[in-house]
C-alpha cells in the first residue's frame, strides 16, 4: 500500500510539475485559455498530493481523484479522435447532424464503418477525397470513379485524379468506353495520351473514334518530331501505318533511321538497335533487299556491341530475343 501511495505521489508530481511550468508559461505569453486551465490541474495535483499523504479529507481526495480520471478518460477521447471532440463522442450521427455538425456525423459513421452514409456527408461538405475513400472501403468502384472525374475539375493537378479513373474504368469495372473518354479528357491536358485513346476506342470497336484520336495524335507527333526530337518520328511512322497511309509511313521510319543513326554515331548506348528494328520495318513495308543487308548488318553490330557492355548472358540472350520477337510480331521476319 505505501509502495502505491508512493508511485501515485509521484505521478502527481510529474503532472503538477508539467502544467505549473506550461500554464505559467501560457500565463506570462497572455495565453489564459491554456494557462488558467493548465495551473488549476496543476493546483489540484498539488492538493491531491497532500490528501494522498494525510488522508486528512477523504472526500477531497476521492473527489479530485474522480476529476482526475475523468480528465484521463477525457484526454483519451480526444488523442483518439480529436476532430471529433470529447463531446461529440457521446452524441450519435443523427444528432450531430440536426446540430449542423456534418463533419463531426461524418466520422462517427466511418467509426460505425457505415461508409456510404459519411461517404455521404462528406459529398456535401465538399470534401471528396475522403468521400472516395470510404467509398473504396465499400468497394463502390464505380462511385470512386465519379469521386475522381469531380476532382479532376475541381483540383490543380486533375490528370492524376483522371488517370486514377481511367484504371478504375478499365481494370475494376470493365467499362472501355468510359475508360476511352476518359483518356481523350487526358489528352487534351497532356496531348501524349491521344495515342492511347485511339487504342483503347479500338478496343471499344468505334472505329471512327479511333480514327479521329489517331489523327489527332499523328498530328501531335509530327510536330513534336520537328519541334523536340527526331525520336518521334518512330511514332509517326507507326501511326502511318495504321492508318494505311504506306508511304508516309516509309518516309518517317527513313527520318527516325537517320536520326537513330546520327545517335548510334554521337552517343551509341545501344541505338544500333533501334538502326536494324527501322532497317527491317523499310523491309517489310518495300520488299527492299537492301534494308534487310542493312538491318542484318547492324543486327550483328548490336550483338557486339552487348558482348561489350553486357556481362550478364542470360540478360544478352533476353535482349536479343526482343529484337527477334519484334521482328516475327512486326515485321514477320525471322532472324
Amino acid at each position: 500500500m505505501i509502495i502505491l501511495k508512493i508511485l501515485f505521489i509521484l505521478v502527481l508530481l510529474g503532472i503538477a510539475a508539467v502544467t505549473l511550468f506550461v500554464g505559467g508559461l501560457a500565463v506570462w505569453a497572455k495565453n489564459y485559455k491554456l494557462g488558467i486551465p493548465s495551473c488549476g490541474i496543476g493546483i489540484l495535483a498539488l492538493i491531491e498530493i497532500y490528501e494522498t499523504a494525510t488522508y486528512a479529507h477523504p472526500f477531497i481526495f476521492w473527489l479530485i481523484f474522480l476529476a482526475f480520471v475523468l480528465m484521463g478518460i477525457a484526454a483519451t477521447l480526444y488523442v483518439m479522435e480529436p476532430e471529433l471532440g470529447v463531446i461529440n463522442w457521446f452524441k450519435s450521427p443523427e444528432q450531430l447532424i440536426k446540430e449542423g455538425k456534418k463533419d463531426k456525423a461524418a466520422i462517427k459513421y466511418r467509426r460505425k464503418k457505415k461508409w456510404r452514409e459519411a461517404a455521404k456527408l462528406y459529398e456535401e461538405l465538399g470534401w471528396y477525397v475522403s468521400a472516395s475513400i470510404c467509398y473504396e472501403e465499400l468497394g463502390d468502384w464505380k462511385e470512386v470513379a465519379r469521386i475522381y472525374e469531380i476532382l479532376a475539375e475541381k483540383e490543380e493537378h486533375g490528370d492524376y485524379y483522371l488517370r486514377r479513373a481511367k484504371e478504375i474504368y478499365e481494370e475494376k469495372l470493365g467499362d472501355l468506353k468510359k475508360a476511352a473518354e476518359i483518356l481523350e479528357r487526358l489528352a487534351k491536358i497532356e496531348e501524349w495520351y491521344w495515342d492511347d485513346a485511339a487504342k483503347m476506342w479500338e478496343k471499344v470497336g468505334d472505329k471512327e473514334r479511333a480514327l479521329k484520336c489517331w489523327e489527332t495524335a499523328l498530328e501531335v507527333n509530327k510536330r513534336r518530331a520537328i519541334e523536340e526530337d527526331g525520336v518521334f518520328w518512330s511514332d509517326v511512322a507507326d501511326i502511318c501505318e495504321r492508318l494505311g497511309r504506306i508511304e508516309e509511313a516509309i518516309e518517317a521510319y527513313k527520318k527516325f533511321l537517320e536520326y537513330a543513326e546520327k545517335m548510334d554515331e554521337e552517343e551509341g548506348k545501344g541505338w544500333i538497335r533501334h538502326v536494324a528494328e527501322t532497317y527491317y520495318a523499310l523491309y517489310r513495308l518495300t520488299k527492299d533487299e537492301e534494308f534487310k543487308k542493312k538491318g542484318d548488318e547492324a543486327f550483328e553490330k548490336y550483338k557486339k556491341y552487348l558482348d561489350e557492355v553486357v556481362v550478364d548472358e542470360n540478360y544478352k540472350q533476353q535482349l536479343l530475343e526482343e529484337v527477334k520477337r519484334w521482328q516475327k510480331e512486326r515485321v514477320e521476319l525471322e532472324i
